[in-house]
C-alpha cells in the first residue's frame, strides 16, 4: 500500500465526507475508490480514443491507395 498526501477544496473534503458517512466507509476508503473510477474511466475514454485514431488512419489510408 503507498500512501499519497494532497490538498482538495473544503467543499471538496466535504462531500467525499457525507459520501462517507453515507457509505459507512472511511475517507480514505471513499478516496481510493473515487480515484480507481476516474482512473478507470480515463483509461477506457483513452483506449477509445486510440481506437478512434486508428480506425480513422486506416480509412484515410485505404482511400488514398483506391
Amino acid at each position: 500500500m503507498s500512501r499519497i498526501t494532497f490538498e482538495i477544496s473544503e467543499k471538496l473534503h466535504q462531500k467525499l465526507a457525507a459520501v462517507a458517512a453515507k457509505s459507512g466507509r472511511s475517507l480514505a476508503e471513499v478516496a481510493e475508490q473515487a480515484v480507481a473510477d476516474y482512473i478507470e474511466n480515463y483509461e477506457d475514454v483513452y483506449k477509445t480514443d486510440l481506437c478512434t485514431v486508428d480506425n480513422l488512419e486506416r480509412a484515410f489510408f485505404l482511400s488514398i491507395g483506391e
